[in-house]
């Protein structure tokens, strides 16, 4: 049962399936994922029991085909399942969006040219950010977190909070990932592959924050 002074990791592990409650209610479960849920509730000025009955009555379903199974993976194995499940999927996402948004930059750009400026540089700098951010972890990080070496973990999780706050300009900027009406079916698909992507982000964000990290101790 998931109470008001449980972690926000902690209710996300007794039912992964709240994690898109949390999105539409802008509860953040990732880079947020150690804060006290009533706290949050009361800050954001959320009626906490009504909000707690909701969660409660949330049936349990898998969000992702091994999401249970990754919630107790070793390091050993969460590492390459993060990499493959997540950084290959995220890459292509960032390279289907970039697409999209340089597509109908060009198309709508007398009607949306300013909102659509501001969304491809904020996005461009998500891009750049992530791209660094996976060849760090492939290469430097995971392996030596692998090996017992958990000096960098703090870096992670401040690039991690670095893209939290892209995501949640992204969001703004998009008015919640929705299409203008004189959007055509490019302009929606780009949106709704942008939302895809930062969804994913964020679950791949949880994953590392409040599992691969959570144990360990940094020297």
């Amino acid at each position: 049962m998931i109470v008001s002074t449980m972690k926000i990791e902690e209710a996300v592990k007794e039912n992964p399936e709240i994690t898109k409650i949390f999105t539409d209610t802008g509860i953040d479960f990732c880079c947020g994922g150690h804060r006290i849920l009533g706290e949050v509730l009361e800050e954001q000025n959320i009626d906490v029991d009504s909000y707690l009955r909701l969660l409660n009555q949330s049936e349990k379903k898998k969000v992702d085909e091994n999401w249970n199974h990754a919630l107790s993976m070793e390091k050993d194995e969460l590492i390459p399942y993060l990499v493959e499940r997540f950084h290959r999927k995220e890459e292509d996402l960032l390279e289907k969006v970039d697409g999209y948004l340089n597509k109908i930059l060009k198309v709508h750009y007398i009607s949306h040219g300013e909102e659509l400026s501001s969304i491809y540089q904020v996005f461009l700098a998500l891009k750049g950010e992530l791209s660094a951010h996976f060849a760090k972890e492939e290469k430097i990080v995971f392996p030596a977190f692998l090996e017992g070496d958990a000096q960098k973990i703090h870096e992670l999780e401040d690039e991690h909070e670095a893209a939290g706050e892209l995501l949640k300009e992204l969001e703004e900027l998009t008015n919640g990932f929705v299409a203008p009406d004189d959007g055509c079916a490019t302009y929606r698909l780009a949106f709704q592959t942008l939302k895809e992507l930062v969804d994913d982000i964020h679950i791949h964000i949880f994953l590392e924050n409040s599992v691969l990290f959570q144990e360990e101790e940094v020297a």
